[in-house]
């Protein structure tokens, strides 16, 4: 047969309070401008990454195209010319 145990008393814990930020609000206003001009310098150098790109992959882009109109032009005028 089991026994039964009774419940243990559990103390109840301590209310602890937030402590008091150290930082003032002029703190986190030169915190925030500081992530602004970082924030702002990434796009910048991401938009200049970005045009690299698009320079190098343009003459890319050019010749495929070119070359799709004219296979596709070429394979058009063997079918017209065999009907």
């Amino acid at each position: 047969m089991a026994t039964r145990r009774s419940a243990s008393k559990v103390s109840a814990a301590p209310k602890l309070t937030a402590p008091k930020p150290n930082l003032s609000f002029n703190d986190y206003k030169k915190d925030f401008l500081v992530r602004v001009q970082i924030h702002n310098y990434e796009v910048n150098a991401l938009l200049v990454d970005v045009k690299k790109a698009y320079e190098f992959a343009l003459p890319y882009i050019k010749q495929s195209t070119n070359y799709t109109v004219q296979t596709f032009n070429q394979v058009r005028e063997k079918l017209q010319t065999a009907e």
